[in-house]
């Protein structure tokens, strides 16, 4: 393979991009069956089976891919996780192309590549298809165009930035967040004369043109995302304090990496070729103080890392170019194999590597980690959430298809399934019909905007032990309990009750159900 690679006519640089890209690609690849589907995944699935220009929580254009994905590639675990492995290599090669801008050589980037490799979040993030690994993909090549803008000064650059960033919106809503500290970063630049031109309005044009559709069905539907977000900081993100948020970025970032961290923000203080990029520095304080008042979540401050990673990688390249030849190799190899360490040490932390049930005997030097970051309220687990999600699930569908198939066959044939939390519905949708189950609704995210779906006259409630559904019914009963030996699961307690005889219509039942949380 190398020595096809050498027989191209590429650069050097141009084949440590590549070489890294494939390696990152490959990563994925194998570890794509992994422990099964990540709960958001079944939700993703569900919405690309009813594809819309836009949902509850999300834009339409991972639910459009995911589509796209399954016709092209069929719907096995591993092809599903093709395209995510894909977005995470494309997104390397954007931020060693940004060290490349910097004016960084083929060892910058070798270096880039490796730390973005031993990123914890993007091994996690690249792992499953969702919005998260096409999201950050996308912010990647917005920030590439932002450094060409800011190296060249070429105003039509503007337009480029304005598509990147409508088609970021229609993928995830991290780019909104990212305004305010380029608003600023701007002022604070030379480029704010450029606010004086008609570029920086023109790209504005074309960005509400790409997201156009979105906003028509977001005011058809009662701008629903609206009261997504609002409830998504005020009651889903656990609202932490300014020490462990740090903590949660140091820790999703690698904490190995910290030295990577401050050598780069030092570096970007400093001219490259003459050109200034303390525009990131401004653009990342001033984000990273918004997401924090507005109790987001750290990965959507993941992006503004690469900047850092390239810098800092510049850094060390010129730091060793100052030693002569010679004595070059040995600080370089120790240089790479403490990124390759940090990163071999996140892996079995962020990827299905380890089987399930050795992971705690096999992780547990990370157990202080993951316990002391905490990114939604619900409890404090010994394991990633990325981990987590990807457990239980057929478990569960079997249990409430023996709960389904217990019914007598007169209620079967008017049964339905309802499920309290949106990866709850989804993972009946798509694993259940392998064991006869009908599809899911659930009052939770998007699944409301679909309707209650059956009579009610029957219902198999997939629950809390609360069961807040039984005060609409004349009977419920408690017919199976998912208990898990450990807290290495998402359906541990969940409950599946049969109820019968709805007090009043679905339609009642169903408007007090709506949970856009």
């Amino acid at each position: 393979m190398w020595d096809i690679l050498k027989k191209s006519k590429l650069s050097s640089i141009n084949l440590v991009i590549l070489t890294g890209a494939l390696v990152k690609f490959l990563i994925h690849l194998y570890m794509a069956p992994g422990y099964g589907y990540f709960g958001d995944e079944f939700y993703t699935i569900a919405l690309s089976r009813h594809l819309a220009l836009g949902y509850v929580d999300l834009p339409p254009l991972a639910p459009l891919l995911v589509a796209i994905s399954q016709a092209l590639l069929g719907d096995s675990l591993f092809a599903f996780h093709i395209v995510p492995a894909l977005a995470g290599a494309v997104t390397l090669v954007f931020a060693c192309q940004i060290t490349k801008e910097f004016g960084g050589k083929a060892f910058a980037a070798a270096l880039t590549a490796l730390a973005f490799i031993a990123v914890p979040i993007w091994l996690s993030l690249d792992s499953i298809f969702c919005y998260d690994s096409i999201d950050q993909m996308i912010l990647a090549g917005f920030l590439l165009a932002l450094v060409r803008f800011l190296k060249t000064g070429n105003k039509r650059l503007w337009l480029v930035m304005g598509l990147i960033a409508g088609i970021a919106s229609l993928t995830k809503m991290t780019i909104l967040f990212l305004g305010p500290g380029f608003l600023v970063s701007l002022l604070l630049s030379k480029y704010r004369k450029d606010l004086l031109t008609r570029w920086p309005y023109l790209g504005a044009v074309i960005y509400m043109i790409v997201i156009s559709p979105y906003v028509v069905w977001q005011w058809v539907n009662h701008w629903p995302t609206l009261e997504y977000w609002m409830n998504y900081g005020t009651i889903r993100v656990y609202q932490a304090s300014l020490q462990q948020y740090l903590l949660n970025a140091i820790i999703s970032m690698n904490l190995f990496l910290i030295p990577l961290w401050i050598l780069g923000l030092y570096r970007l203080l400093r001219r490259m070729d003459g050109v200034s990029y303390r525009f990131f520095i401004w653009l990342f304080l001033v984000t990273f103080g918004l997401l924090f008042v507005r109790h987001a979540t750290i990965r959507l401050l993941a992006e503004l890392f690469i900047p850092l990673i390239a810098a800092a990688a510049l850094c060390i390249e010129e730091l060793l170019s100052h030693i002569r030849s010679r004595w070059q190799v040995l600080p370089k190899v120790l240089v790479g194999a403490y990124l390759v360490f940090s990163g071999l040490i996140m892996f079995p932390i962020s990827l299905p590597i380890i089987p399930p049930d050795r992971l705690s005997e096999t992780t547990g030097y990370a157990k202080p980690w993951i316990q002391a970051t905490r990114e939604f309220n619900g409890g404090i687990s010994s394991y990633p959430e990325l981990l987590v999600g990807r457990v239980g699930w057929d478990d569960l569908v079997k249990s409430v298809a023996q709960v389904y198939n217990d019914l007598p066959a007169e209620d079967r044939q008017k049964a339905g399934i309802y499920a309290y939390h949106y990866m709850f519905a989804g993972a009946i949708d798509v694993l259940g019909p392998q064991y006869g189950l009908p599809h899911a609704v659930s009052g939770s995210l998007t699944y409301y905007l679909w309707g209650p779906g059956y009579s009610w006259d029957v219902m198999v409630i997939v629950t809390t032990q609360t069961n807040d559904m039984a005060v609409f019914f004349d009977q419920c009963e408690d017919k199976a309990r998912l208990v898990n030996r450990s807290d290495f699961s998402f359906i541990d307690k969940t409950h599946v009750f049969v109820c019968r005889g709805p007090k009043v219509p679905a339609e009642d039942i169903w408007s007090s159900m709506k949970s856009f949380r």
